[in-house]
């Protein structure tokens, strides 16, 4: 169950917390409020990821990773006790002031005895680096400042992202043109350039096949969150971009002073604007009989 902390000012100029990732340093702030009322924890990555990372892409291994900084850093202590592991936060009482706090259900860490650590990767050129025999669903371990895999230099692994990203849809071109638009722009924008997922070939396939957008559209709407203010808070994605698809038109379709509009539902009057015309066509209609009469 998630509970209510609080952090110190001093967190942010501490040179222990400097040195973690961004990403390492969220999990630590996660763990806080993840800790019972004494800051401890089970020690599983899973059931860390899913309560400080529930959204994110980001995997169980990515959470082992951190914790194993965060272990190196001596702001965690792992601990094992009957073959269970446990964490406590180090320090505890000394930053969090709890009202009425809990009794943990968990043992301490002098009950328990410490998590050994995996061997440090071997120097030696001849001998296999540790992570050599890892399995398909396997990611490697993460260098602490760098996020780089252990033991393979800069070297990233392509094949496992392709296999996480993997779309047994066949490709299509308009599809795939689509995305690479975007990506384009983004990276135009000054943004690093994003890789198209899955997830962003969906995005495009829903809006081409069930949206009923048309390619010209989708450029459109594209073209446009690049020239306005959309973009300056927005960092926009395929799946993004067809969430806010009509209220983008809306926008889109306001004259700009002095400028030309293309409207990006250009095309395909929306039922709004059939009722407008109905309405209008009425009142005419009528203003005609008031006439005659």
């Amino acid at each position: 169950m998630a509970r209510i902390r609080t952090i110190k000012p001093e967190f942010f100029t501490s040179l222990t917390v400097a040195d973690l990732t961004p990403e390492q340093r969220l999990t630590f702030i996660g763990l806080w409020t993840h800790c019972d009322d004494e800051g401890r924890a089970v020690d599983d990555a899973r059931l860390i990821k899913a309560a400080v990372w529930p959204l994110d892409d980001r995997t169980a291994a990515d959470v082992e990773a951190d914790l194993a900084a965060l272990t190196e850093s001596s702001l965690i202590t792992r601990y094992t006790l009957n073959r269970r592991p446990f964490l406590a936060v180090t320090g505890w009482r000394e930053h969090q002031r709890i009202n009425r706090p809990s009794p943990s259900r968990l043992p301490a860490p002098e009950q328990g005895e410490p998590t050994p650590t995996p061997p440090p990767t071997s120097t030696n050129d001849d001998s296999p680096p540790p992570h050599a025999r890892l399995s398909e669903d396997s990611r490697p371990e993460r260098n602490r400042e760098q996020g780089k895999e252990q033991g393979t230099g800069n070297r990233d692994s392509s094949s496992e992202l392709a296999a996480r990203d993997a779309d047994p849809a066949p490709q299509r071109d308009d599809v795939e043109q689509l995305c690479t638009h975007l990506a384009d722009r983004v990276e135009a924008n000054g943004s690093k350039r994003p890789t198209i997922t899955k997830a962003w070939r969906t995005a495009a396939r829903l809006m081409l096949d069930k949206d009923g957008r048309t390619t010209q559209q989708v450029h459109a709407a594209i073209d446009w969150c690049q020239d306005s203010d959309f973009w300056r808070s927005n960092v926009l994605s395929m799946p993004k971009l067809r969430d806010k698809y009509d209220t983008l038109r809306l926008q889109a379709a306001r004259p700009a002073p002095g400028g030309n509009v293309v409207p990006i539902n250009s095309g395909r009057p929306s039922t709004t604007d059939l009722r407008v015309a109905e309405g209008m066509s009425l009142a005419a209609r009528l203003r005609a009989q008031e006439a005659a009469q």
